[in-house]
């Protein structure tokens, strides 16, 4: 079972929730805003290498690669979450689960009722923003996923993102 699967996925967010839990769907996203700080962190990685090395193409994309990595892991942390997260759902909650802490984060980021949340997902090309606020707090969440056949991960954020859409649609 590769890592990345549907099922893989479900099995990992069970473990995080309990075993006793439901989880009916899993899939892993991210912070919207880490997009920010990849595309930084990225250019910043590009720019030292080839003032470092000179003009060389391939020094210049590693250097974007680990530039672009490094700033994710940072600002992911310093909002308390990992890079990539879990979003599971069980039959009356919505989690948001940090995966892999090593204890230095708590394992839940945050928990909806699902019949007291506004969904919203919005497609930027193979992307998808989910936008989850919960209506009595106000609280919101903004997550990045992906649906690209290129993307491991993408099966279970397709089913996420499903789910998901048809309870949007069934609260309006």
């Amino acid at each position: 079972m590769a890592k990345d699967s549907e099922a893989e996925i479900v099995a990992e967010a069970r473990q995080i929730l309990g075993e006793q839990e439901e989880v009916i769907a899993a899939g892993h996203f991210g912070l919207a805003n880490l997009i920010i700080a990849q595309i930084a962190g990225g250019t910043a990685g590009g720019l030292a290498v080839e003032t470092v090395e000179g003009s060389n193409g391939f020094g210049s994309a590693l250097g974007v690669g680990l530039g672009g990595l490094a700033a994710v892991k940072a600002s992911a942390e310093a909002q308390g979450v990992t890079m990539k997260m879990i979003v599971a759902i069980t039959p009356e909650q919505i989690h948001v689960l940090n995966r892999d802490t090593g204890g230095r984060l708590d394992s839940s980021v945050a928990s909806f009722r699902r019949d007291a949340v506004d969904i919203h997902i919005a497609n930027i090309g193979l992307s998808r923003i989910l936008t989850l606020t919960d209506r009595p707090t106000g609280h919101a969440v903004e997550l990045h996923g992906s649906v690209s056949w290129l993307s491991a991960q993408a099966k279970g954020d397709k089913v996420v993102l499903d789910l998901l859409a048809h309870d949007a649609t069934a609260s309006d």
